[in-house]
């Protein structure tokens, strides 16, 4: 693409245009890179028909949008041949070019903030870049001189039109003039991290590769290949690299525990990533390339781009490593990579886009098992079977009382998630193991569905399952947890050993009864005991382990309620009472629980079980309660299955009760109609609910009660419970109670008219009031007045007052917390003063303006 000229690039070209005088004519800047790290060169071209001395010239920078140089490149005594090319890039710049045509300058180190120009003396012969400089008008690019024949011409002043951009770090133009890409290829060695694997469980691998045209002597200096493990910006597990690495070859670092075919190259502990650790790879404490973000714990995700659970393989055009660690991750990194299927292994040893050839070095012969099984790690208890006391870890259930089933449900998740450690999917193995451990052989496990006992050794790592045995999630990890980052998919109290083409069959179908509708499943010619329905995608395991298979799914379902998603980022798993549908195959639900519930009735827990709770412990630190105290079975699926442990009395009738009452009215609760069957004698409890407290207040059949006096609506709460001295059940109801607003009939005797300061005495007489009714007076308008009250009689003494006047008192009548108001007036009349004579018309408002004349003329001799 072209660049646009901008206005302030146009004012640029006129303030350069002031202090230039004489531009050859034949030397020019033809490309410019500003790129990652030190990816910093500038191309000269001599286009004349002679040789060209730099006697005299230099490259300068105008920093930051100044108007002074900063000198970085001051040439003596070089000389670029005529239509020579001349390309000057920092020393540790990586540019495949021709080492003939490159100058090594450690200085040179412009920003995309600076202007370039190439100086005679003190004369501007070629510039790119405008000054003043627009910000980041040259950041992360490569510029080309246009190769037209009017643009070919050296400028001191800046036509951003004779330039084409081009992506960051391309160099394959430097060397040529033009704005194409140079035909010839010779390239010096590039060091590329060129796969990333982050597979299953441990196959994890990383591959570093030499890109380009030469060797690279890896001793010369230091390179190192380290891990940032989760967001740490210090470096942790590191691999320093020797020896000599042709052009093409690779080295490959690999996971300890990672499956056969990722076994190339070296074991190193550098692989121990898990989608959330930065890899750099520095030259001498340099950054030359890295992935992810050094500082930042993600899974770094764009798109089809994944740091996590993905084959990464670099594109053959990358010639450049990613040397920033700091800016945002993956942005256009991720256009440097294939993305590949999860455990693609058959890149590795072979730099380039395509699967190696059969080429590849052969993996390392594995070394001698020293844990329980192969590729496995010997593990260190969290908890210790021996000392485990069953009534102090479910003392809270055992000494609690619970309103229903799905309380001590709850209750019991709280307790079996406390102590839970998370093991990785590689410590199921062990763990497996130690709890299916063969009774009578230890160097062997039990499968689950075939019974079969199979050397610990023989688990499946890689290849074909043919007699190995891999690891069988009961609850089928699809149902709510397909992530090995979630606590359920490495829950080893529902993992058991299993034959691969078993648990193949098995698939991810529900429990249920499907013996009779489905088919055997063989095993080396001969029945397991296992049935598969294929059209409803059941499956019934052999009798010995039904029991087994039901207190696991009754464990998950109880472990999982989806309160501690957060930690454990599970689902709240449920078993149902059916077959789950082929569209909720990733819902977190599984069936069939009631069969599931008569199988633990049918296949009791014995002592392999309880070794196996016992083991899984040991190393997980929690256990199956299920299993512990069989009992709870019933006490929480036992009522959805037909088998409550608490059976309710069967009645039939209903309790005859008012919807509303008014206060202080009498009403009564009947429940005579209720009846449990014929000649059935029935006892009766009536309690009231207030708040979490209830109070007995009655034994009949009917409840006789008076509303009480409320302030305002309220609702009354009873329950009933009815028992034929086996078996009981409760019934509750409710009665409002509407409040009514207190009103009494109220009568006032006494004096009303008084001259100011006379007495007065009001006396009231109320008709009906409530016993407990209290009285009290108060004044609400008029001049104070002294008064003194009690009970219904008010006296009063008439104030002062400058005209007539009336006062008004209030009597106050109040039963409980409710009140009721009457007022009163008195009439208090003024007394004319000596001298003074009422004007005619006084009370109409020209007699009260004809009184207030001669106090007015008073005030004003006063004055």
């Amino acid at each position: 693409m072209r660049i646009k000229m901008s206005a302030v690039a146009t004012a640029t070209a006129m303030v350069l245009g002031a202090f230039s005088t004489a531009a050859s004519a034949d030397l020019l800047i033809t490309e410019y890179i500003e790129g990652g790290g030190f990816n910093k060169a500038i191309e000269l071209y001599n286009s004349g028909d002679s040789a060209q001395s730099l006697s005299g010239y230099k490259l300068v920078r105008y920093k930051d949008g100044a108007t002074t140089t900063t000198d970085m490149v001051a040439f003596t005594d070089q000389e670029i041949p005529a239509k020579g090319i001349l390309v000057v890039r920092h020393t540790d710049a990586v540019l495949n070019l021709d080492a003939s045509v490159t100058e090594m300058i450690g200085g040179l180190q412009q920003n995309g903030t600076d202007a370039v120009a190439l100086l005679n003396g003190d004369t501007v012969v070629d510039i790119v870049g405008a000054v003043p400089t627009p910000k980041d008008w040259g950041k992360d690019v490569t510029l080309r001189r246009s190769d037209t024949t009017s643009s070919m011409v050296a400028k001191d002043t800046f036509d951003e039109s004779d330039w084409t951009s081009h992506p960051k770090d391309t160099v394959d133009g430097f060397g040529c003039i033009g704005e194409n890409a140079c035909s010839f290829v010779a390239e010096p060695g590039v060091l590329l991290i060129t796969e990333y694997i982050e597979g299953s469980a441990n196959n994890k691998a990383i591959e570093i590769s030499n890109v380009g045209g030469s060797a690279i002597d890896l001793d010369a200096n230091v390179y190192q290949l380290a891990k940032h493990s989760n967001g740490a910006v210090d470096a942790g597990d590191a691999e320093i690299l020797s020896g000599t690495l042709e052009p093409g070859k690779s080295i490959v670092f690999h996971n300890s525990g990672a499956a056969d075919e990722f076994k190339v190259g070296t074991e190193s502990k550098v692989t121990w990533f898990n989608g959330d650790d930065a890899m750099v790879l520095t030259k001498d404490g340099a950054v030359i390339d890295s992935i992810g973000k050094v500082g930042e714990r993600v899974n770094w995700k764009d798109g089809d781009f994944s740091t996590v659970d993905a084959t990464l393989r670099r594109k053959d055009s990358v010639k450049v490593g990613d040397t920033d660690t700091s800016d945002t991750y993956p942005g256009t990194s991720k256009d440097q990579w294939l993305v590949l299927p999860k455990d693609t292994s058959d890149g590795l040893n072979c730099a380039g886009e395509s699967a190696c050839d059969g080429s590849v070095t052969p993996p390392e012969p594995p070394k001698p098992e020293t844990g329980p099984c192969t590729g496995c790690e010997t593990l260190t208890p969290v908890a210790d079977p021996a000392t485990f006391n069953g009534e102090i870890y479910y003392s809270d259930v055992l000494s609690g009382e619970f309103a229903n089933a799905e309380e001590l449900k709850n209750a019991l998740s709280v307790i079996i998630a406390k102590d839970h450690k998370q093991l990785t999917y590689k410590q199921v193995w062990s763990t497996l193991t130690y709890a299916d451990q063969d009774p009578s052989d230890d160097k062997k496990v039990i499968e689950i569905y075939t019974g079969a006992s199979i050397s610990k050794y023989d688990n499946q790592t890689s290849g074909s399952g043919v007699g190995k045995w891999n690891r069988e999630h009961v609850w089928a990890k699809s149902h709510g947890f397909p992530s090995e980052s979630q606590w359920g998919y490495t829950d080893a109290h529902h993992l058991r050993p299993s034959d691969p083409g078993i648990n193949t069959a098995r698939s991810n179908n529900d429990f249920g009864a499907c013996k009779d509708t489905g088919e055997e499943v063989m095993f080396n010619g001969v029945g397991t005991g296992n049935y598969l329905n294929k059209t409803t995608d059941c499956w019934e395991p052999r009798d010995e382990v039904k029991g087994d298979v039901a207190r696991m799914i009754m464990y998950m379902d109880t472990r999982y309620q989806g309160t501690d998603t957060a930690t454990t980022n599970m689902p709240d798993l449920v078993a149902v009472d059916r077959l789950t549908t082929t569209d909720e195959d990733s819902a977190p639900l599984i069936g069939t629980l009631c069969t599931l519930y008569a199988w633990n009735q049918l296949d009791a827990v014995d002592a392999y079980e309880q070794n196996r709770n016992n083991q899984v412990y040991k190393y997980q630190g929690n256990r199956n309660p299920f299993i512990d105290r069989p009992e709870l079975v019933k006490e929480v699926y036992g009522a959805v299955c037909g088998d409550d442990p608490n059976p309710a009395l069967e009645v039939e009738g209903d309790i005859l009760a008012p919807e509303s009452v008014t206060e202080g009215a009498a009403y009564t609760l009947d429940a005579s109609a209720i009846k449990a069957g014929e000649g059935v004698t029935l006892t009766y409890k009536w309690e009231q609910i207030v708040g979490e407290e209830k109070t007995l207040v009655g034994d009949m059949a009917t409840l006789s009660l008076t509303a009480p006096m409320v302030k305002a609506d309220e609702t009354l709460n009873f329950t009933l419970t009815i028992s034929d001295g086996t078996l009981e059940t409760t019934k509750a109801v409710s009665v409002s109670v509407i409040n009514v607003p207190l009103a009494l009939n109220v009568e006032f005797a006494g004096t009303t008219k008084v001259t100011e300061g006379e007495k007065a005495s009001i006396t009231a007489t109320v008709t009906d009031a409530p016993e407990g009714t209290t009285y009290s007076w108060k004044q609400v308008s008029g001049t104070t007045a002294v008064y003194t009250a009690a009970g219904l009689t008010l006296d009063v003494t008439a104030p002062s007052v400058n005209i007539d006047q009336v006062l008004v008192f209030e009597l106050m009548a109040t039963v409980g917390e409710e009140s009721f108001a009457k007022s009163v007036s008195i009439e208090v009349t003024n007394t004319e003063e000596p001298g003074w004579t009422k004007p005619d018309g006084a009370g109409s408002l020209g007699g009260f303006i004809t009184l207030l004349l001669p106090l007015m003329w008073l005030r004003r001799r006063q004055g």
